[in-house]
């Protein structure tokens, strides 16, 4: 679905989630200097016992690369977050990176790195 359509679990989820997306991405890229930002673009939904959220996010380079610069195509990560609201569990249960805008959703992405 495009991200047009609202959806207010997801936006929650992506939420309270964000710095854990961030950190997750941080080490597997062993990205150094500015810190990125994400944007969603595209989600699935898959019911199991709550939801799993498949969603492809933009990533959004760090502070001010100037006018001038090469002209480069976006990369984008996948991540995978599981909801179940009558429990409160919100989880990242999945990520990859060096997506394109193209490849499509892995439904058995590789699990997050647990935080160094």
């Amino acid at each position: 679905h495009p991200l047009s359509e609202s959806n207010p679990e997801l936006e929650r989820a992506l939420v309270k989630l964000s710095d854990q997306i961030l950190g997750a991405y941080l080490i597997i890229t062993s990205a150094t200097g500015s810190v990125p930002a994400f944007e969603p673009v595209l989600y699935a939904t898959q019911v199991v016992a709550g939801a799993n959220y498949y969603v492809k996010m933009m990533v959004l380079p760090g502070g001010n690369s100037g006018g001038d610069s090469d002209y480069v195509l976006p990369k984008f990560i996948h991540v995978k977050i599981f909801d179940q609201s009558w429990t409160k569990t919100i989880e990242l249960t999945g990520i990859s990176v060096n997506m394109t805008f193209q490849d499509p959703f892995e439904y058995d992405m590789p699990a997050p790195p647990s935080p160094q």
